[in-house]
């Protein structure tokens, strides 16, 4: 066994050179440490002077992240004072980039430095900052890392601006690129930049439009005109302008516009950008060209009575009008089975207006035949398609045919062809059928005219009546086929086209609104009919004579006028029936009626029929509790053509109407009235 002090010994000898070892080593750190306290002594010191006179926020961090230095600005941004307590940069890393602020920590270490780091921190009050840091490492003498310095800088403000500038960039060019109109920013007439809609017109993309010169686009039609305002702009006379022009599409086709250009100057006033607001008024030019046409045709229609004069207004006004490549009518001939051309835009004729060379098409034959054999009208948009189509000269690719119709059978048909495709459009249907419409009345009314010439060439005494009123008639009919039937017909084609372009949003009453509204102007045109063929005799001796049952009369007014709810119309349970013409009694009662609707001024108005039976004769009146007529206009209101009120909806003609009906079957009219006291129009009818 050992000997106790000698193991006692050998310990303390021990412990001692453990002592020794450890000391020795703690003299190495320590040594070390001074060194690096003294390293950063040396250059806080040298950062002391900089640190005054940074304006952005400075910090000196040790490689842990403890900051061991930092300017007023960074005090003032982060709300730490290191006097004060302890700043660590790890615990004010933004939650969600702090894997982001990791890696970019092992990039400093790294590469040494990092530039333009940005990231979202937490201040001493958990208020969120932007903030963009430049860093760099600090070595010691040895090359080892001794500290970090790094320029931090508050963006917060630059990135809520930044953010605001995007959202609203992104807004304008929302609503630039779903703008309906066009949209062109030009450079030295050069473009630059469209939006959707403008390129959706020329059918091109943005970088088939980059760099293309303005004038390229449109018709050399309007190149002079947009020169010398683009000279005007660049001598500041002027800063916009505005300019209808055709602009051409890829595909050939071209789109009518109305086009403003605004200057965008610099600072000098010299012209930077031209700003082009393209909108295309195709659609609404062609609607206006249309209308038109239906009108002029409507107007070039009076005094024609048979189809030849009439087709060459067609095929004229037509292909002029609307600008289309032709336009031929065909009259039906049905002893042979086949088609005739009796006229043609451009087609050569003789003297007496015949056409040379004429075309015949077989029943059945081609797309123009088969519209005649079905009585269907065809939109055809590309022919090439389409195995009718016959060639005559050279093949079109577009053609649209309608037939005429009178008394339910095909006598004729209206043809057009153009050598694009697609030229043709639904609004192009729509208007030869309303033209064939008016060619069927037209042709009725003129069979109608013909036989009642006839009738009244075997009557001595009526052509006589006839020559003597015969002034009075022309410039009556005149009225009525002019000044009534052209604007209804315009009102029954927009009421139509209305009703096609809103058929999907139309519900069950607005369609059946536009029924009776459609219904209503049939009757119009019926009573416009009846009037003209009324016009056309002026003799008791040629009079129709029939059972007339007043209060059925009565019944059918109330169908065509509307009386407002606040006038309460009254006639009799039990009416008589006499013996005239219905049409004509119609138009007496309607007149009378009417009139009193328009001057009933009481809130609680009153329109009461009355009659009384005699020996020889029916005498009837229309009372009314509305304005009343002075004495002095009891004469005039008969006359025609006068009326009491300028600015009222009276023509003047309806109780001159009256008037002549009734002294046709041997009556007479009359009226007795106060000024604010209410009319009464009494008027009798041999029996």
């Amino acid at each position: 066994m050992k000997d106790p002090i000698e193991t006692l010994k050998l310990a303390l000898q021990n412990e001692k050179k453990a002592r020794e070892k450890a000391e020795a080593i703690l003299l190495h750190r320590t040594s070390e440490l001074l060194e690096v306290q003294e390293a950063l002594k040396k250059k806080t010191i040298e950062f002391d002077g900089v640190f005054q006179n940074i304006l952005d926020s400075f910090i000196l961090m040790d490689i842990m992240g403890n900051v061991i230095k930092m300017n007023d600005a960074a005090v003032k941004l982060f709300g730490y004072n290191i006097k004060n307590e302890d700043f660590n940069v790890l615990n004010i890393i933004y939650k969600d980039d702090f894997e982001y602020a990791m890696n970019s920590f092992a990039k400093l270490i790294e590469d040494g430095s990092f530039e333009n780091y940005e990231a979202r921190v937490y201040t001493k009050t958990k208020e969120v900052k932007w903030v963009q840091i430049n860093s760099s490492l600090i070595y010691n003498e040895e090359g080892r890392i001794i500290a970090a310095q790094g320029i931090v800088r508050d963006i917060t403000q630059a990135k809520k601006d930044t953010t605001v500038f995007d959202e609203q960039q992104e807004q304008l060019t929302a609503i630039v690129d779903n703008s309906l109109a066009g949209i062109v920013l030009a450079q030295d007439r050069k473009i630059v930049k469209t939006n959707r809609a403008f390129q959706k017109f020329t059918q091109q993309t943005e970088e088939e439009l980059f760099g293309v010169p303005v004038e390229d686009l449109s018709y050399e039609e309007a190149h002079e005109e947009s020169r010398m305002y683009y000279d005007q702009m660049v001598s500041g006379e002027i800063d916009r302008y505005d300019l209808t022009e055709k602009y051409k599409r890829k595909d050939g086709t071209y789109f009518l516009s109305k086009t403003n250009v605004s200057a965008i100057r610099d600072a000098s006033g010299s012209i930077k950008y031209q700003l082009a607001f393209v909108q295309d008024i195709t659609e609404k030019h062609k609607r206006r060209l249309m209308l038109n046409t239906l009108n002029n045709l409507t107007r070039s229609f009076i005094g024609k009575l048979n189809i030849h004069d009439i087709a060459w207004e067609i095929a004229n006004v037509i292909a002029r009008d609307l600008e289309f490549e032709d336009c031929v009518v065909y009259l039906v001939n049905k002893e042979n089975k086949v088609l005739e051309q009796i006229a043609g835009y451009g087609a050569k004729v003789d003297e007496n207006k015949e056409i040379i060379d004429k075309i015949f098409i077989p029943f059945g034959k081609g797309i123009v035949g088969h519209v005649a054999e079905t009585g269907k009208a065809e939109l055809i948009h590309d022919t090439s398609n389409d195995d009718r189509y016959v060639i005559d000269d050279k093949r079109r690719y577009s053609e649209i045919t309608v037939p005429i119709i009178v008394g339910g059978e095909v006598i004729g048909v209206i043809d057009s062809e153009n050598s694009a495709k697609k030229f043709f459009t639904k609004q192009h249907l729509r208007l030869l059928k309303n033209v064939a419409d008016l060619v069927s009345i037209q042709l009725t009314n003129a069979a109608n005219l013909e036989r009642t010439i006839e009738a009244e060439s075997q009557n001595k005494e009526l052509l006589e009546n006839l020559q003597r009123s015969n002034k009075e008639l022309q410039d009556f009919a005149h009225i009525v086929s002019h000044d009534l039937k052209s604007p209804l017909r315009s009102i029954n084609a927009l009421i139509s086209w209305f009703q096609e372009d809103y058929e999907e949003v139309l519900d069950d009453d607005a369609t059946e609104t536009f029924d009776k509204l459609n219904n209503k102007l049939e009757q119009m045109d019926a009573l416009i009919d009846g009037i003209l063929r009324y016009s056309s005799v002026s003799d008791k001796n040629v009079i129709t004579v029939q059972s007339v049952n007043v209060q059925e009369v009565l019944e059918d007014i109330q169908t065509i006028l509307y009386i407002p709810e606040h006038i309460k119309f009254i006639y009799p349970e039990e009416l008589p029936i006499i013996q005239a013409d219905k049409t004509r009694i119609k138009q007496v009662f309607q007149n009378l009626i009417s009139n009193a609707i328009n001057y009933v001024d009481k809130e609680e108005g009153k329109i009461e029929v009355t009659f009384e039976e005699h020996k020889n004769f029916w005498k009837f009146s229309v009372e009314d509790n509305g304005v009343g007529i002075a004495k002095n206009y009891h004469d005039k209101i008969f006359k025609i053509f006068q009326t009491l009120n300028e600015k009222g909806k009276s023509t003047g003609i309806g109780l001159s109407i009256v008037k002549k009906i009734i002294e046709l079957y041997s009556g007479e009219i009359y009226v007795e009235s106060e000024e604010g006291e209410g009319t009464k129009f009494f008027f009798t009818i041999k029996k």
